[in-house]
């Protein structure tokens, strides 16, 4: 987090999964559009309880969540509905 120690860097690279293409893609096109911005977002991601036990695109798409219901864009039910939805048909774990 800001100002925060933080360690080692791990420069290791990994395959990056489609989920995290589509973290990215939705944030920057929320960005882009003025949604929010890039303060906003650091915000809702340093405010993440659990920050520490999250990915670097788990914390985004955890941010862009909490952003989406503060702005009145979806309520966490819809999120989680359509989260579901999504798992139906794409077969979860």
């Amino acid at each position: 987090m800001g100002g925060s120690p933080a360690g080692p860097v791990q420069r290791d690279q990994h395959e990056v999964e489609d989920w995290e293409r589509l973290a990215d893609a939705i944030s920057s096109a929320l960005g882009a559009k003025g949604f929010y911005s890039t303060d906003e977002h650091r915000r809702a991601i340093e405010s993440l309880k659990n920050y520490r036990d999250l990915s670097y695109y788990e914390r985004w798409a955890a941010a862009t969540e909490i952003l989406l219901v503060e702005k009145g864009a979806l309520t966490g039910n819809e999120i989680d509905e359509r989260a579901a939805e999504i798992e139906r048909r794409w077969g979860g774990p």
